[in-house]
């Protein structure tokens, strides 16, 4: 015969009911040893809202920002008299031929 409580008559427990007493017991004196943690709610999703609005103006400074200095960078390449590409054709030209009269310097001063 079954008990009301899930016992059986000889006294033994169901396994599981075992097992939730046995974590029930276990958060009683873990509740009773230390103070639950109270949030005010209302100050939370307070604080929750602030962070969400604060972090979409940062969001929408920062694309400010970004289109800003874009549009000074494209400003100063139009002004420049060579552009970016040929400039560093140029240096990739002067650098060949750098390269290129340091190892004649080489060569001929090792003979």
């Amino acid at each position: 015969m079954h008990h009301p409580r899930g016992r059986e008559d000889d006294g033994t427990q169901p396994i599981a009911a075992s097992a939730t007493r046995s974590k029930e017991e276990i958060m009683m004196s873990h509740s009773t040893s230390r103070p639950p943690l109270e949030v005010n709610r209302s100050l939370m999703s307070s604080g929750v809202v602030l962070l969400c609005v604060g972090f979409f103006l940062w969001l929408v400074g920062a694309a400010l920002s970004a289109t800003a200095l874009g549009q000074a960078a494209m400003k100063w390449i139009n002004q420049l008299e060579e552009s970016p590409s040929e400039i560093a054709r140029r240096r990739a030209h002067q650098v060949k031929e750098a390269v290129s009269a340091g190892s004649k310097a080489w060569r001929e001063q090792s003979h």
